[in-house]
């Protein structure tokens, strides 16, 4: 394959895993805001976010992006 191909893959990967983790964080603080506004007199002082662990597609397209970068490097040394 070219090593633009690659680049592009890699991108795109690293972009859906950034996407995905964003998401997550953003579902958070919406579900905190929600216990806020319940009204229940006990709420938590900050939302439980999630890590960068916590969701396995995260991880799977973060390390597949590395991946097609380190093969991109490889393939341009031919």
């Amino acid at each position: 394959m070219k090593s633009s191909i690659y680049l592009i893959l890699a991108t795109v990967t690293f972009l859906t895993s950034g996407i995905i983790y964003t998401a997550e964080r953003a579902i958070a603080y919406y579900s905190w805001i929600g216990q806020m506004q319940a009204k229940t007199g006990s709420f938590p002082t900050e939302p439980e976010l999630p890590s960068l662990v916590t969701n396995g597609y995260v991880l799977f397209f973060l390390a597949f992006s590395l991946f097609l970068v380190v093969l991109m490097f490889l393939d341009r040394k031919k």
